[in-house]
Order: C-alpha cells, then structure tokens, then sequence
C-alpha cells in the first residue's frame, strides 16, 4: 500500500493486462475511522496496514466494483456501503444504500446519470473526488469515459461529469487507471470538450435554479447553484419573462 499527497488517503494497485491500465483501490482516513473504496483483494502487507487501523466500512462505488468487498467486511466486522440503485445486483450484502448527497464519513455523495450502472457515483470531500467506473485515468494525466457502447446514455453520462467541475474538484481518484492530482478540473474540461457531440457547456433552462428580478423584466438561470453575479459574467440564460 503506498501513501499519496492527499493527507490520510493511501492506494494500492494492481496491473490489468488485458485493460492495460492499474486498477487501484483506496483507503481513507475519516474521523470515524478508515474507509476502504472499492477495495482490490488485498496482499498480505495490506491486510497488515488495515490490520493496525480502526477500519470503519467498505464503500463500493458501483456494483461492477464489488472486488474484495466481503473479504474486509468480514476480516474486520465492518459494515458495506454502496449506491442504492445498484445495491440489489450486488453479491455483498449491503448495510447502507447511498443517495445523492449523502454524508458518507465526511465525504458527499454525488450520482451519476447516463454511465454503465444506474449507481455510478463519486465521494467528494473539499477539491478531492474519488471515482469508480466513471471515468479512466488514461493515458497518464489525462481523463477519459469509458467507450460509448458500454454507457447506458454517453451524452448524458458526459453531461452528468460536469457535476465534478461545478464541485471545482482538482484531485481525482480514479478506479481505473493513473489518478490526476493538482489538475483534474482542467482534465475533466478537456475530456468533456472533446466530445464532437455534445455541447458540455450549454446550460438548459430546465437545469438550474432561476433568479427573478423585481426591478426588472428578466430571469437569470444560475446552473451552478453559486450567488448569481451579473449576465456579463456568466455564459448562462438572460431572457425576457413572458
């Protein structure tokens, strides 16, 4: 198991031939208690460091990412978590379904739409996100969704990843593939940009909460969820009421 930059967040790794990419496994120092995310089958050093450690429960991103989540929660008496909607196509018994916006030892809950599986989701705590089967680490420093045809709705998967920008994260974890650490909010844009497709920063009216003006005749849309400035500043909807 190896420490990474992010105080209290360590990894460990295991090399995927045929994917030719790292598969990586997390484990998070809470005020709980450590989590384990999307845990691989652990060695006998890992088992070692878990061993020395108040584990506190297994989380499981998606249900493609079961791994060795019964091991742990076994070895250690701890409870499994896991998104609702993929709980019930889960071998592991799970002890607490996960739903958007949850507080999962300090970190948030943030769902997906649109990726392999219903319950595809992030945790986020402060400019860190850690991932599943969202997006791929690759090639090195770069980000990518996985292919098109193995996504229930690639333009709303893709649209849906934009919910790790408004959240301004800079660090990502990823479960498949090489993490990005000081710029994932640049790496994300990219990836998203790429898309020939989609038009990731258009914002539909429908996405955001709107703003009426007293004083005035117009309604601004702010998909951010941030303090609305003013309509110069923003690349947002200003139009006028009926």
């Amino acid at each position: 198991m190896q420490p990474t930059m992010l105080p209290g967040i360590a990894t460990w790794s295991r090399w995927q031939a045929d994917r030719a990419m790292y598969f990586n496994a997390w484990l998070v120092q809470t005020d709980a208690g450590h989590l384990a995310v999307d845990p691989l089958d652990p060695d006998a050093e890992d088992l070692a460091q878990m061993d020395a450690l108040p584990m506190h429960a297994v989380i499981v991103t998606n249900r493609d990412h079961e791994r060795a989540a019964a091991v742990l929660a076994l070895r250690y008496g701890i409870p499994v978590w896991a998104p609702e909607p993929d709980a019930a196509e889960m071998q592991v018994r799970v002890d607490r379904l996960l739903r958007d916006g949850d507080d999962a030892a300090g970190w948030r809950v943030v769902m997906f739409e649109g990726f392999k599986t219903p319950g595809e989701c992030a945790l986020v705590r402060g400019r860190v996100a850690i991932t599943g089967d969202a997006f791929w680490g690759v090639p090195a420093g770069a980000l990518r969704l996985m292919p098109d045809d193995k996504l229930a709705d690639p333009a709303l998967a893709a649209l849906s990843a934009r919910r790790l920008l408004e959240a301004n994260v800079q660090h990502l974890l990823v479960g498949d593939g090489m993490p990005v650490y000081h710029r994932a909010f640049d790496a994300l844009a990219a990836m998203l940009d790429s898309r020939p497709d989609l038009l990731v920063r258009r914002v539909n009216i429908d996405e955001g909460d709107a703003c009426f003006y007293p004083d005035s005749n117009k309604v601004l849309v702010d998909a951010t969820d941030t303090l609305v400035r003013s309509a110069p500043e923003l690349d947002y909807f200003d139009g006028e009421l009926p």
